[in-house]
């Protein structure tokens, strides 16, 4: 499956949301993401771990091309659910609502 940068991003941050909020940590840029607990952790669940396998693709989201990366079913699901329930904690702009639904239409299609 192909994503761009702000797609990744937003599903990193769904993930972390909905697994770990606290390795979301605010800095002077803006936000970064702290997998050190993730990757300490021998007895990874299938959140965490797909945490780490989105990993690569976050360090080079800002290349500007697109980022590609294979899930199987329970990968997609989990992140689509991850997504959906990322919609509802707050209030989104319209822009990112719709990236957030056509992301999980996307991966729900999946094979």
């Amino acid at each position: 499956m192909t994503f761009t940068s702000d797609e990744i991003i937003l599903a990193l941050m769904s993930l972390v949301r909905v697994t770990h909020p606290s390795m979301l940590r605010q800095d002077a840029d803006g936000f970064t993401v702290d997998f050190e607990a993730v990757e300490r952790n021998p007895n990874r669940n299938d959140s965490e771990r797909l945490l780490l396998k989105l990993r690569p693709l976050l360090e080079t989201a800002g290349d500007g091309g697109p980022l590609a990366l294979d899930f199987n079913t329970g990968e997609s699901q989990l992140l689509s659910d991850a997504l959906e329930r990322l919609e509802t904690v707050q209030t989104w702009p319209a822009d990112v609502l719709s990236m957030s639904r056509y992301l999980r239409q996307r991966l729900t299609a999946a094979p």
